[in-house]
């Protein structure tokens, strides 16, 4: 990207700008001011010539020769010379007021490319920290409740089992006595169905899914956010790869089940650290039919869509 001008720049254009339109301006009343003059004296010229042509003067040698002199006296008429010049100042300003003119209006034209560009990183950024922000807030309200619900189990456990010291010689735990709740296994991975094998055999694959406001799944848009360039995550612990040719049906809320074909984009996998995010992968539209785009331009309004660079 070039550096922009200077301040400097700007103030020696400003100043230079300045002294040549005062230069401009004293040159024009000069040459309107010797217009003027060389009228006047043609006018006094013709007026003496007459003056001296009079009969009542035709005896006086002094002004007979004076005549004569006048006579041979060209009238002081502006040479073409100063009338061409002139004009060609003129033409040079014009010039000069075209083509700033017209680079006024191609840099009007840029300013505006950058400002559409820079509103639309900025709703990108909007969208990206209002899903962080969403995020980390269920994040910690989830290891809030999962710290509730330690220790309200540690002292659950606290109130059943006695301590040692008050235990009866002799005595054992009971085997009824609760033990600690083992932690349940994490989600398993799910089984491909015949369908969907046949389907992967067929090089498509069918997978079904529901958004409403509080799903993981959800639609993504990239920097364009034109969701018809975008597609939908599916939350899922099956991993599709990428590439894979995918025929989707899903639902809204209150609609009919509506189907899209797309192509795996991208994928999240499962993270312990962020317990929260649901893996899952996104498929990009390859076909959206209108009515699709009609009622999906309409969920959107009511819910953002995930942010995912192109």
């Amino acid at each position: 990207m070039p550096p922009s001008p200077t301040p400097s720049r700007e103030a020696e254009l400003a100043r230079a700008e300045a002294e040549m339109a005062r230069l401009e301006a004293q040159l024009a009343e000069q040459v309107a001011r010797a217009t003027a003059e060389s009228a006047a004296l043609s006018e006094r010229l013709v007026r003496m010539r007459q003056a001296l042509a009079s009969p009542e003067h035709a005896g006086d040698p002094r002004l007979s020769q004076w005549a004569m002199r006048l006579e041979d006296t060209e009238s002081p008429e502006p040479s073409p010379e100063l009338a061409r010049l002139r004009e060609k100042a003129l033409d040079a300003r014009e010039a000069a007021l075209d083509t700033r003119r017209q680079a006024g209006l191609d840099l009007q034209s840029a300013l505006r490319v950058q400002q559409e560009d820079a509103a639309r990183v900025e709703k990108a950024l909007a969208s990206a920290e209002a899903d962080l922000k969403r995020v980390e807030a269920a994040a910690r309200a989830r290891a809030e409740a999962e710290e509730k619900a330690r220790r309200a189990a540690e002292a659950e456990t606290q109130k059943v089992v006695p301590p040692a010291a008050l235990r009866p010689s002799g005595a054992k735990a009971s085997p009824e006595t609760p033990a600690r709740a083992e932690r349940p296994p994490a989600h398993a991975p799910v089984a491909a169905t015949p369908a969907k094998r046949d389907a992967r055999k067929a090089g498509r694959v069918r997978m079904h899914t529901t958004i409403d406001t509080r799903s993981d799944s959800n639609f993504f848009t990239g920097f364009s956010m034109d969701i018809s360039e975008g597609g939908i995550f599916i939350a899922t612990v099956e991993s599709v790869p990428r590439g894979t040719a995918v025929e989707l049906d899903f639902t809204l809320p209150g609609g009919r089940p509506l189907t899209v074909n797309g192509v795996v984009r991208w994928a999240r996998d499962g993270n312990d650290r962020t317990p929260d995010l649901m893996p899952g992968v996104g498929v990009q539209f390859t076909t959206l039919p209108p009515e699709v785009a009609h009622a999906i331009s309409s969920f959107v309004a009511t819910r953002d869509p995930m942010f995912y660079p192109d």
